[in-house]
């Protein structure tokens, strides 16, 4: 699959804008075609800022607005309360007006109003009513439409209230007890203070993202003020301008090939509390008079369970009994003839079975969850690296006169290290469980061929950018060596180019093939075939 290629170019805010907006020019398209990865080019969804994220809020209510001839603020009710989803409210306007209107909180289109007016008996009368909240008497109450009148303070107040609520001050209705008049931006916009106003404007945008399934803000646990929104099928992973990466449907980093499911599971086991209760069954005996569990710490059988928190019975590591019974007889403190004798009828076949399955299974967690870590520890690294690399780049351009897009070729590289670093992280977790379910089978084998070469290139590619560029980065600050001519170092620096080009796509292919004919036993086989031939040529 295209999209699971590489992280050649993290596209900018403008870059991905100007990606779903036009199909591209003539050379424009071929020179974008050299830098960005397939995936950058055809992303099916759309990156947006805070200031486009109001852009694209404001078009489509007032597209609303002008299809349905209503007020742009009930076109925004409408909107919301339709999960921003115009087909969705097209269909139930024309198909019933009147019942999505009481549906929304808004009231007949004659009897519509967006801004305060005073209630029935106000200023036409000009005879003071008391307000139904504070019970003063006031010479004019305030009200939507549907007539409820409130003193202005009593307003500010229910509103004032309303934003401290959070984000559902956006949902709010008329005070009335059972009216289900929906509050228009407008009064906000009178009745509260200039903080909450502010306040409210923010949850306002928001909306548009909260209360919509097609979009969703990026889940970047270092900060992301961006949204993503969908203009197609689901992908299986956003790429934000902010670099992070990760998957629509759960919203954690990119997991492939391990799916949302297993990442669930891996990350319910990875608390404290299931693994404590794993290493408490792996390394712990039940006391056999209170049942606390007890480790053992020191050599010798003989156990005590402690008094502070336990019981105080003195007792035998090996076959649990009374500890009174037990002396040189029985073995001493360092062995159980008795656990023996009865280890040999089978008494304690089952509790030293469940036991070593425990440790077992521990044992094996460790192994999967150490590897997990290492390679996000040097999937992270990478993000330093390529901060270094913003430095070390001028430096050979100035050192041997290379052209900035000639070393272009180290950024697509690190950045393939650390997609395949991402891959390679998560396919422990994968295989962790695929392991659990297969003990044998082909598709287990060969997804683990698969996995020990795209680790073994992606390690190569890896310490050619730590290492062999450090040469030439060096080259000339050695003062016991001789310099050697530019032509030759530039030369040599041209093959090292070649080199890494060539393991960078080789990188990108094998993890491809790992993402791309995981769960498929025929295409692995194939991509076996092929990988092992291509391997001998």
């Amino acid at each position: 699959m295209e999209d699971s290629a590489s992280e050649f170019e993290m596209p900018s805010d403008d870059e991905a804008m100007s990606g779903q907006q036009s199909d591209g020019d003539g050379d424009d398209g071929d020179n974008e075609m050299i830098i960005e990865p397939p995936e950058a080019r055809k992303m099916p969804y759309v990156i947006m800022t805070r200031d486009e994220i109001g852009d694209r809020q404001r078009r489509c209510i007032k597209h609303a607005s002008d299809l349905l001839d209503v007020s742009q603020a009930d076109a925004f009710v409408l909107l919301r309360e339709n999960t921003w989803d115009l087909a969705r409210l097209q269909e139930a306007w024309f198909n019933h007006e009147d019942k999505t209107r009481q549906r929304c909180g808004l009231g007949s289109a004659s009897s519509s109003a967006s801004v305060p007016s005073a209630a029935t008996g106000g200023h036409a009368s000009g005879v003071q009513q008391s307000c139904p909240i504070c019970m003063t008497q006031r010479d004019a109450l305030f009200s939507l439409d549907c007539g409820h009148g409130f003193c202005s303070e009593c307003w500010s107040g229910y509103l004032h209230s309303q934003v401290d609520d959070g984000k559902a001050a956006v949902q709010a209705r008329c005070p009335q007890h059972k009216c289900g008049r929906t509050v228009p931006v407008s009064f906000f916009e009178k009745y509260c203070d200039q903080v909450r106003w502010q306040k409210y404007q923010e949850w306002y945008l928001f909306s548009f993202v909260d209360d919509n399934p097609s979009v969703k803000w990026c889940t970047n646990p270092g900060g992301c003020k961006n949204a993503i929104e969908l203009q197609g099928v689901d992908p299986p992973e956003i790429r934000c301008s902010c670099a992070f990466v990760w998957c629509w449907p759960c919203g954690e980093e990119a997991h492939r090939p391990a799916d949302c499911k297993t990442v669930h599971q891996w990350n319910i086991k990875n608390s404290a509390e299931s693994e404590n209760i794993s290493w408490i069954r792996a390394n712990t005996k039940k006391c056999p008079k209170c049942h606390k569990p007890i480790e053992k710490n020191q050599g010798c059988n003989h156990m005590v369970c402690s008094k502070a928190g336990g019981c105080g019975f003195e007792f035998c590591w090996q076959c649990l009994g009374d500890w009174s019974t037990h002396g040189t007889s029985t073995g001493g403190y360092y062995q159980c003839n008795i656990y023996d004798k009865q280890a040999k009828e089978g008494k304690h076949h089952e509790e030293e079975k469940t036991r070593m399955q425990a440790k077992h299974a521990l044992d094996r967690y460790i192994f999967f969850f150490e590897r997990f870590m290492e390679h996000d520890r040097a999937m992270k690294l990478t993000v330093k690296e390529e901060a270094e690399l913003e430095k070390q780049v001028p430096q050979l351009h100035d050192d041997y006169n290379f052209d900035v897009t000639e070393l272009h070729f180290l950024y697509e590289a690190l950045r393939q290290v650390r997609c395949c670093r991402r891959g390679l992280k998560w396919s422990y977790v994968h295989g962790y469980y695929l392991e659990e379910g297969k003990d044998s089978g082909s598709e287990k084998n060969l997804f683990e061929y698969l996995q020990r070469n795209l680790e073994e290139k992606n390690d190569l590619l890896h310490e050619m950018l730590e290492k062999e560029l450090q040469i030439f980065l060096k080259r000339e600050k050695d003062p016991g060596e001789e310099s050697l001519p530019k032509e030759v170092v530039q030369k040599q620096f041209m093959e090292f180019r070649s080199k890494v080009t060539n393991f960078t796509n080789v990188t990108q292919k094998f993890l491809t093939q790992i993402l791309q004919d995981l769960g498929s036993e025929e295409k692995l086989t194939q991509t076996r075939t092929t990988l092992s031939s291509g391997s001998h040529s």
